[in-house]
């Protein structure tokens, strides 16, 4: 089981370019949504760390911001670069429009710049994948802080319906025993329909699958199909609850729903 929040932020020296800081976070969503903020030079990765990003993760927000703190060694060859640029395009004639440029302060223009080494490019993708394992691992673990949560909601599940099956056993067959006892041996066609009545009100069969649908939510990792079961679990209750009049049984059926309604709140951040 995983959460869909998490967060981590690494960063590594790469020579010739300088520090490079990956930061990921992510919040709920329904699918799966990315989003980058990356330096202009390095934009070129951004389908091949989407791909990657869907290899391990499903469903969230995710947002992933790539900073770079420049060395003097990667600004001085832009620097060059772009002065022999320049050089190239002033013995082209036409050059005042381009004269500013030489002027301005050039580390403004560093995001221009389109070519970034092969290995620079290698040691950017090693980073963001030591980053998504690292980030990978906090949803996992914060999903198994989940997953003991909801175990502690399903005992207290079970409990509850457990005495309403107790208590349902003994409602049943009390009304019988008392509608025999009014009606006696008189009017027959009357005494088989509010024994059969007796009989619908019945509650055996609801309490069955609601624990079939416990034991179901304990094998399940997915937050779409425990929402799915929980839903399973309420209309269940529901039905329990529409077709009880003894006060105790509705007491743990609100119980029930109410304990549903936490397990929804926390299903709501699982993958």
């Amino acid at each position: 089981m995983k959460s869909m929040t998490g967060y981590v932020k690494l960063s590594k020296s790469i020579k010739g370019y300088g520090s490079v800081t990956c930061e990921i976070r992510s919040v709920n969503g329904k699918g799966l949504n990315t989003n980058f903020k990356v330096p202009y030079e390095l934009s070129i990765l951004e389908n091949e760390l989407r791909k990657i990003i869907s290899k391990k993760v499903k469903k969230g927000n995710i947002s992933v911001n790539v900073l770079v703190n420049y060395s003097s060694d990667y600004i001085q060859n832009f620097v060059e670069t772009r002065i022999k640029s320049l050089e190239k395009v002033m013995r082209m004639g036409n050059y005042e429009k381009f004269l500013p440029l030489v002027y301005s302060d050039v580390s403004n223009y560093i995001p221009l710049v389109k070519k970034v080494e092969r290995k620079t490019l290698i040691s950017v993708i090693k980073l963001f994948k030591l980053s998504l394992s690292s980030f990978v691992k906090f949803r996992e673990e914060e999903g198994s802080e989940i997953k003991k949560i909801l175990h502690q909601y399903i005992k207290i599940l079970n409990y509850n319906i457990n005495s309403i099956k107790g208590l349902s056993k003994k409602c049943v067959r009390v009304k019988r025993e008392k509608l025999k006892k009014i009606l006696g041996e008189y009017n027959e066609q009357l005494k088989n329909e509010l024994i059969l009545y007796a009989e619908k009100v019945d509650i055996t069969e609801e309490i069955d699958r609601f624990k079939i649908h416990l034991k179901r939510l304990k094998k399940e990792e997915s937050g779409s199909s425990i929402t799915f079961i929980l839903q399973e679990l309420q209309r269940e209750a529901n039905t329990i609850s529409s077709k009880s009049e003894d006060i105790r049984i509705i007491e743990k059926v609100i119980r029930i729903k109410e304990i549903i309604e936490k397990m929804k709140e926390q299903v709501a951040n699982v993958e």
